[in-house]
């Protein structure tokens, strides 16, 4: 005879219920969070954070208070091999998605790296111009560290990138930011800018757009 005690349903459905919730409380105490530092220093942010149970979608603190010429460094704390992005859209036209139709001649041929690994872009019909095909690939701008300036000019900061925001920029972003050891080859784990010019600079994580951060600069 099995005297053991059975887990209900219920109870289970409890549990799972507890788990969620303190996942969102403590997204939400992180995300009202803030952090003012003395002149002299430099601010760092947590980008993302938690365990690989509970992983946080927030900036840690969200909001810092800096004066000009300070910098901010951002990194991702997290055990799981969870990216984040820094990304000031300072231009909102400019705000980078992930993957993007890009247009090639139709006579472009694709070959798969390494060949044999049963892969294909992903091709999308072009009605308006028929002796182009569209193409479905990976942004750049959105994966790696970047900066479009003020006229439109597109630089690549490569990995660990520290840049000094100037304010008219277009957009500034950090690409992936991954945990120490967890990345790519050659991929970042952090992200420096210094600030400039006073005001307040608001921020998102690509891959997570609920993710927000602001630095006000004095």
């Amino acid at each position: 005879m099995d005297n053991k005690p059975k887990t209900s349903i219920t109870t289970i459905l409890l549990t799972c219920t507890a788990i969620a919730m303190t996942v969102v409380i403590t997204n939400m105490a992180l995300a009202q969070s803030s952090n003012t530092s003395p002149a002299s220093s430099s601010v760092k942010i947590q980008a993302g954070g938690g365990n690989s149970t509970i992983p946080y979608t927030v900036y840690n603190p969200a909001t810092a208070q800096i004066k000009s010429g300070q910098t901010v460094m951002w990194y991702n704390p997290s055990v799981a091999p969870e990216p984040h992005t820094v990304t000031l859209a300072l231009d909102n036209n400019t705000r980078p998605e992930l993957s993007a139709p890009f247009a090639v001649k139709n006579s472009s041929t694709f070959m798969p790296m390494p060949p044999n690994t049963n892969s294909q872009p992903v091709i999308l019909p072009n009605r308006q111009d028929p002796s182009m095909t569209t193409i479905l690939a990976s942004n750049s701008i959105a994966s790696s560290a970047t900066v479009i300036d003020s006229t439109g000019n597109v630089k690549h900061l490569g990995s660990n990138a520290a840049y000094s925001v100037k304010g008219d920029e277009k957009l500034v972003n950090s690409g992936m930011l991954f945990p120490k050891g967890m990345g790519p080859p050659n991929g970042s784990t952090t992200f420096s800018l210094t600030f400039e010019k006073a005001g307040t600079y608001d921020y998102y994580c690509i891959l997570h757009p609920w993710q927000k951060g602001k630095i006000a600069v004095q």
